[in-house]
């Protein structure tokens, strides 16, 4: 598959991915607008059931104190007389102009109290013949009264005539039992602050907690607004846990939306990351077969005339120079030997930890003898190869013949890589740990972005399709892996057309 549409199909992928997160927030917003609005229903609905409530048991005890009013207590140490100790009764008659000395009888009858005075009336034949719905009264017994009847509509005058003070009106407690009772009923059970408030402002009560700067939403409602003269009597509530609350109702769900969809992205960048890499290395390993052709070809076409020379009866032996051509037969052999090493090296490496037998090595004697290897190959292009090794003690313990192939590879890309005359500088100094090594050179530089790739296997610095500058790219794959088993590091820094300088540091000693 081309690259272009691996590209593409990844845009369009997370295309979706966006949508279906913007979706998702959307939902899950409009959840929790859901949420507000139910709770603030809730939260009504229970204040309104609070102020009805208030409103029955005030209107039930007014009627009830004045049906049966306590009596009021004589304050007299002399004994007062048999005449003037009245009942509850009798009060009640004198206040609706009754005779109290006549006997009498109070009957209720569907919200009706009726008040009757006969001598002749008999409370049980008034029963018996009575209507089944109590609201009518018999002839017989309307024949037989002699008082008048007094309905509820009197008492109900006085309640509309005579508003008693809010504080008088309901106690802490009658308020407290209503609001839970009426929270719970509507499935909120959360704890609450309130107070109240009479009509010119005046604070009547207040829960031990409140506190009216609170950011929490404030719920008002009106008491006692059927009054005749409805006053400004607010309650106010609000619950200090109502965000948690509202949050902890979706939270599940909104948080079990969000984590999937973040799997999603984390799988699909996963899977988009793999797709590159393994895209990447497939053009990398196309690029090293290529190389690899090339670079082998060259000595098996080699050696392949050679033989063909030997084996040609048309050429004299004086002609044949048997020395040379075996000379050059094994070069090109010792040269197919080296490529194939290389390559299985780096196989093994991958596939089990690489066993270093570290002793201690003088560095500057192992880079004079890594140099030597190459001052022929560098007089013969008129270059240099300068050494300005400094370190103070250069005894490191190292893997010696490890870490001389990494000399041998760097001092090798200096040249390789160097297309006029090379100038190849090796350095060491003296570090609080170990020992560190540079080696520059003036050759074509690497790119800024390649960096970051240049120790990766196969890895080469794309150059068309050319091979000139032979190789397979491992070389500086094999030295990073040997630097880091001692524990080292090294990096590399570079500017086209300047030059490459790569530093290494090495531990004195391995760490414990």
């Amino acid at each position: 598959m081309k690259r272009s549409y691996i590209v593409l199909l990844a845009i369009f992928f997370f295309l979706a991915i966006s949508a279906l997160v913007i979706i998702q927030v959307r939902w899950i917003n409009n959840v929790v607008s859901a949420e507000d609005q139910q709770f603030r229903f809730g939260v009504n609905e229970a204040l309104k059931e609070v102020v009805s409530e208030l409103e029955k048991a005030e209107t039930y005890k007014r009627i009830m104190s004045d049906i049966n009013p306590e009596p009021i207590p004589q304050e007299t140490d002399e004994p007062s007389d048999q005449s003037d100790q009245k009942s509850a009764e009798e009060k009640l008659l004198e206040k609706y102009g009754f005779d109290p000395g006549v006997r009498s009888v109070i009957i209720s009858r569907a919200g009706y109290t009726y008040l009757l005075d006969s001598d002749s009336l008999e409370i049980e034949s008034f029963f018996e013949s009575a209507e089944p719905d109590g609201q009518i009264l018999t002839a017989g017994a309307t024949s037989r009264m002699t008082s008048k009847i007094i309905s509820i509509e009197k008492i109900v005058s006085k309640i509309l005539h005579e508003t008693p003070p809010l504080r008088d009106r309901f106690t802490a407690d009658e308020l407290n039992n209503l609001i839970r009772r009426s929270l719970d009923a509507v499935g909120i059970h959360l704890e609450y602050e309130c107070s109240v408030r009479g009509a010119y402002g005046d604070l009547i009560y207040i829960t031990p907690n409140f506190q009216g700067s609170s950011g929490a939403n404030k719920y008002l409602r009106q008491l006692f607004p059927n009054d005749p003269v409805p006053g400004n009597n607010i309650l106010t509530i609000y619950f200090p846990e109502e965000e948690e609350y509202k949050f902890s109702q979706i939270a599940f769900m909104a948080s079990s939306s969000m984590l999937i969809v973040l799997l999603l992205t984390l799988l699909a960048t996963g899977t988009f990351i793999v797709i590159f890499r393994q895209k990447r290395l497939s053009e990398i390993r196309s690029d090293f077969i290529n190389n690899m052709t090339h670079e082998l070809k060259t000595p098996i076409a080699t050696i392949s005339l050679a033989s063909q020379m030997l084996d040609d009866p048309s050429i004299p032996d004086s002609s044949r120079n048997i020395g040379s051509i075996a000379t050059v037969i094994r070069e090109e052999s010792n040269r197919l030997k080296v490529l194939v090493e290389r390559v299985l090296h780096t196989a093994i490496f991958e596939k089990a930890k690489l066993k270093l037998n570290k002793q201690p090595v003088d560095i500057h004697s192992l880079i004079l003898r890594s140099v030597d290897a190459f001052k022929l190959q560098v007089n013969g292009r008129g270059g240099t190869i300068s050494t300005f090794l400094d370190a103070s003690d250069p005894v490191v313990a190292i893997d010696e013949a490890n870490i001389f192939n990494v000399m041998l590879n760097l001092i090798d890309n200096a040249l390789k890589y160097t297309l006029d005359t090379p100038e190849i500088t090796i350095t060491t100094a003296t570090w609080n740990r170990g020992i560190i090594i540079t080696v520059s050179d003036n050759g074509i530089g690497i790119p800024r972005e390649h960096l970051k790739h240049v120790f990766e296997k196969f890895y080469r610095v794309p150059a068309g399709n050319t091979h000139n500058i032979k190789g397979f790219g491992l070389g500086l794959s094999y030295v990073k892996k040997i630097i880091e088993e001692h524990y080292g590091t090294i990096k590399v820094e570079s500017q086209t057309a300047k030059g490459t300088r790569i530093i290494i540091h090495l531990l004195k000693e391995p760490p414990k």
